[in-house]
């Protein structure tokens, strides 16, 4: 096990032993409560991943051996590529990534406190007792023990090159008393890693929590066609039929516009950017509302497939809406 991976397994068993962690952990926000300060763990491993940007090199090194394995001399010039994976990828790593990314991570995220004129930033990084050659160093695990009261959030990074100096990262902080965590992935030029990453964190921590948007329309259920009628366009004729059989019916242009707005993970739906839906009044066209023209037109030609569609039902407790015939 990699010094970085021993540092953050060690940290993680001391705070186990010594903090009530829940039995699953899971996805969370970090922010809570708001308002207060919470206090990190310094020491943050950078542990490296897989190479993607070498992974095709690698893969073709073993084909040749492979596929030459009839000629001795290709045969030797392939084990010889072989032999030199590991060595080429020693060299290529970004050996210093680890000692340097732990300051700078905390010192882009001081700049930009200072920068937004914050007093008390969310995040307070706790280096009482500690020394800077601990910090890419597993600490006693006595010690981890001593601070842990003090402590809200522990992290850890892992990167991997891409092609030329980009870098992609994920920072992983961990609440140390129920084991939820937060990441947060960022691709940049390696010398600019710790700046994306503080700004990820920052504005996670520091920018406005706005409300969550409520269902527009929450008297609507949302039905999609027919699992026959996906990614196909059918007729006004075949929409309606189909939504009659649910007890719904095709939405008014002005529901499916809400519906879009509120977006498919907000109780409305996702229109393709340049589709065709069937609406009360004819055919809802989201290019031509992307455009700034009316996304409204009439359907002539009832009978022929021309659109696609979603139906929609009154909850019990809305309004009973009554279905329109089909238009001819």
């Amino acid at each position: 096990m990699s010094p970085p991976m021993r540092a953050l397994a060690a940290l993680l068993l001391a705070l186990a032993c010594a903090l009530p962690w829940q039995a699953q952990a899971q996805a969370h926000d970090l922010r809570e409560p708001a308002g207060q300060t919470l206090t990190v763990w310094p020491n943050i491993p950078v542990i490296r991943a897989a190479d993607l940007a070498d992974y095709e090199a690698d893969r073709k090194a073993f084909a040749d051996l492979h596929a030459d394995k009839a000629d001795p001399a290709k045969i030797t010039a392939a084990l010889q590529a072989v032999d030199s994976l590991q060595a080429h990828h020693e060299s290529r790593a970004v050996a210093e990534l680890g000692r340097s990314l732990n300051a700078q991570l905390i010192g882009e995220l001081d700049q930009l406190a200072r920068q937004a004129n914050l007093r008390t930033p969310r995040l307070r990084f706790d280096f009482a007792d500690i020394s800077p050659e601990q910090l890419q160093r597993p600490s006693a695990q006595d010690n981890l023990k001593a601070r842990a009261a003090r402590l809200a959030l522990a992290g850890y990074i892992t990167y991997t090159r891409l092609e030329g100096a980009l870098v992609q990262a994920t920072a992983t902080l961990v609440r140390l008393k129920s084991g939820a965590s937060q990441s947060f992935t960022v691709t940049a030029p390696a010398p600019m890693l710790a700046q994306a990453l503080a700004r990820a964190l920052f504005d996670y921590f520091e920018g406005t929590r706005f409300a969550p948007p409520r269902n527009p329309q929450p008297g609507l259920q949302w039905l999609t066609a027919a699992p026959g009628h996906t990614d196909q366009l059918v007729s006004r004729e075949t929409a309606v039929r189909w939504c009659q059989s649910q007890g719904a019916d095709l939405p008014t242009a002005e529901e499916l516009q809400m519906a879009e707005a509120a977006g498919f993970h907000g109780g409305g739906v996702a229109l393709r950017p340049a589709g065709v839906y069937h609406v009360q009044s004819g055919l809802y066209d989201t290019a031509a509302a992307l455009t700034g023209g009316g996304a409204l037109r009439a359907n002539y030609l009832a009978s022929v497939p021309n659109g696609s569609y979603y139906c929609v039902r009154a909850m019990a407790a809305a309004v009973a809406r009554t279905p329109r015939a089909p238009r001819n």
